[in-house]
């Protein structure tokens, strides 16, 4: 009878102790199938988020740092110091990751003639519990009008590259007319490209005139006079610092990519409507232009610069007034995946405290809960290994000892040590395979319910903590796949086996159980036949 069949004779004969020895290891390979199990689970999760998430990401101060770094409170910060420059945006742009970037402006201006866009709601759609009134009145949805002004007022896009990021970053598509030459841009002509709602509320067309004012409002004269709401007199020249009307062709049109949000709570539409009213009454114009349109604003701001800090005692002259525009900034990146190496790369480049914020920021609470899982996840993986290793090693040593006299037979009677190592490495093997095949079931079972339960209990508990984040980033209002709701996140939580995690549970258990066996393997070795048996005679 060869090595392997005494393998398969001897557990038939031994039920009792090769049960407790598959017994034993089905407890121990569960906790190790479940720890996997949630630890793969959770890299899912993080890898479909990454790819859910929009490859975008942009510039931003970190207010708390730079608060703390003056000893202030992010209140009293005021002007945010050592804003980028123009060159370190396109350092940033220059690095791997980046496919396209953009320098942006966004001028204020204002209008007679013009109408706000008003995004229309479908009541049916609307959940229930959200209020129909609430949303049609929001003040984003109606304009300036609506709160007794006479005139409208619209934020431009003054963009340096003449294809439109936001196209790109599938933010919105055009659907007609063209968009900028750079050209156009370099020698700030006047064209713009609006949205298809702005131009069926203004009856406007591809080659239309529109006409925008350019103003910078003494609002210290108006508080100064007892207004109270300063907006009623917006289009009063009294008030006016300076003044002029610009003209713009219109050249394309744009719609909105993604469908407006029905499917939340009702802060979430709100904001969502909030976003999409802006982004719908957003006018694109060449950089160049929009830079003049705010040096103007800030030449007419110096003239009256004497008043307003007057008035505003809490601001500085560098407050009110900034030498060089404000600039903004969008990156769109190959590979969602590089957000992490790009924000890292990128906040080197940037001074200050500025930094690169990406949309995966917004999901900082999901984040942290997962590598809280994580951390549980390889805290059991490592206990239970060492575990597993300690106690399969002296219980397999253990059954070894009682067949000594057996070991002793086969060794007298010229049977390599080998071959006998073979036969109950086999034996052990056989018992294993069967434990680790039940135990991989199990526990993946078992963390696919604990493992959920937590994940959720800390994404409800973090959404309660914090919700300034989402709260104030522009990028997730303006961008869809950003903000990854509770639900959404849970769907992506799958603990399924796949093939990687039955390879990685069974690559981990191999290795243990061969772990298991150098001992007692090194007690086979060390066994001396003839002693065996005199001992088992005595």
């Amino acid at each position: 009878m060869n090595a392997f069949k005494r393998a398969l004779t001897n557990i038939k004969r031994q039920p009792v102790k090769n049960g407790v020895l598959l017994f034993l290891i089905v407890i121990l390979a569960t906790a190790l199938s479940g720890a996997i199990s949630a630890r793969q689970a959770i890299n899912n999760t993080e890898e479909s988020m990454l790819l859910r998430t929009p490859a975008i990401a942009t510039v931003s101060l970190n207010v708390v740092a730079a608060a703390e770094d003056a000893g202030i409170t992010i209140y009293e910060l005021g002007a945010p110091p050592d804003r980028p420059t123009v060159e370190d945006i396109f350092a940033v742009g220059s690095l791997p990751y980046v496919r396209a970037y953009d320098i942006t402006m966004s001028p204020v201006l204002y209008s007679r003639d013009l109408e706000w866009a008003i995004i229309e709601i479908d009541e049916e759609q609307l959940p229930a519990g959200v209020s129909l009134r609430s949303l049609e009145s929001s003040s984003f949805n109606t304009g300036m009008r609506n709160w007794g002004s006479h005139v409208e007022h619209f934020v431009g896009r003054g963009v340096t590259n003449p294809d439109l990021n936001d196209i790109d970053a599938g933010l919105i598509e055009l659907s007609a007319g063209r968009t900028f030459t750079q050209s156009e841009i370099d020698n700030a002509e006047h064209f713009v490209i609006v949205s298809q709602l702005f131009t069926e509320t203004n009856d406007l067309y591809i080659g239309a005139t529109i006409e925008f004012e350019n103003i910078v409002h003494n609002t210290a004269k108006m508080i100064s006079e007892g207004i109270i709401f300063p907006y009623k007199h917006y289009h009063e020249e009294r008030f006016m610092a300076a003044h002029r009307v610009i003209e713009f062709e219109v050249i394309g049109i744009f719609d909105i990519s993604r469908e407006f949000n029905y499917h939340d709570n009702q802060q979430t539409i709100e904001r969502f409507l909030n976003a999409d009213a802006r982004l719908q009454n957003r006018i694109y114009m060449p950089v160049t232009v929009a830079e003049s349109i705010l040096m103007f604003t800030n030449d007419g701001m110096l003239s009256i610069l004497d008043e307003m800090l007057e008035l505003y005692t809490h601001y500085t002259a560098e407050d009110l007034v900034q030498e060089e525009p404000w600039i903004e900034s969008i990156f769109v990146l190959y590979d969602p995946r590089d957000l992490d190496a790009f924000q890292n790369a990128g906040s080197e480049l940037l001074p200050g405290f500025w930094e690169i914020k990406s949309l995966r920021n917004v999901n900082s609470s999901l984040i942290s809960s997962m590598d809280m899982i994580r951390e549980i996840a390889d805290f059991i993986l490592i206990t239970t290994t060492v575990a597993t290793v300690a106690t399969l090693t002296l219980i397999i040593t253990l059954l070894l000892r009682d067949k000594r006299h057996e070991i002793g037979i086969y060794m007298s009677l010229g049977e390599k040590k080998g071959i006998v190592i073979f036969q109950f490495l086999t034996e052990v093997i056989i018992v294993s395979t069967i434990a680790i095949i039940v135990a991989l079931f199990i526990g993946s079972g078992i963390s696919a319910t604990i493992s959920r339960n937590l994940l959720e209990q800390n994404l409800i508990e973090n959404a309660r903590q914090d919700r300034s984040e989402l709260l104030v980033s522009e990028l997730v209002l303006f961008h869809p796949g950003g903000e990854l709701p509770i639900e959404e996140a849970l769907e992506m939580h799958n603990t399924s086996l796949d093939a990687t995690t039955i390879f990685i549970f069974i690559s981990v258990g191999t290795v243990v159980i061969l772990l298991s066996t150098i001992i007692p393997i090194a007690y086979i070795v060390k066994l001396d036949p003839k002693r065996i048996l005199a001992d088992c005679a005595c």
